[in-house]
């Protein structure tokens, strides 16, 4: 009997005790849903962070990928260009004086005063098709005239005498 008199009193005992037990797990329960509800909360942002950091990655790969093809485009258009003007700049950079440089660079500044000179010559230029035949007619005239005056007795003591004017001079 004293052994079912203990296990009762063990068993009142555990039975009086289990409220504030029971109370005391929901109370930690409560404070383990507080907190999961924080976490969950926390990785919530986290997780929309993620997603709108992953959303911008996808816009800059996109535009990375449009950019890149584009950069390929330009220089599958310019390879050849490239291709064969390396060479060719190479020879002049190796053939290309500092003298010529400091020329070329005296040449350019002066190009617009040549334009507007050239621009007052051009109207002349244009009509010397029409006088070059003159001109020739003239140099055939004046190569008798000069063959004539030759053949003049006593040409040659004027053309010494005006010879010796011009030293004089």
């Amino acid at each position: 009997m004293r052994a079912t008199v203990s296990w009762s009193v063990d068993t009142v005992v555990l039975v009086a005790a289990l409220p504030s037990r029971i109370d005391d797990l929901f109370s930690r329960v409560d404070a383990l849903i507080t907190s999961i509800e924080e976490i969950t909360a926390r990785a919530g942002g986290v997780i929309e962070a993620a997603a709108r950091t992953t959303d911008d990655a996808a816009g800059v790969i996109v535009g990375a990928g449009d950019a890149s093809e584009r950069a390929r485009a330009m220089i599958a258009d310019i390879q050849p260009i490239a291709d064969r003007g390396i060479p060719l700049g190479r020879r002049f950079v190796d053939n290309f004086s500092e003298q010529e440089l400091d020329a070329s660079i005296r040449m350019v500044d002066q190009l617009p005063e040549l334009m507007e000179r050239m621009e007052a010559i051009m109207p002349i230029l244009a009509t010397m098709d029409t006088v070059a035949p003159e001109i020739h007619q003239l140099l055939e005239v004046t190569k008798d005239v000069r063959k004539a005056v030759i053949g003049i007795p006593g040409f040659k003591f004027f053309r010494n005498r005006g010879e010796e004017k011009l030293e004089d001079i």
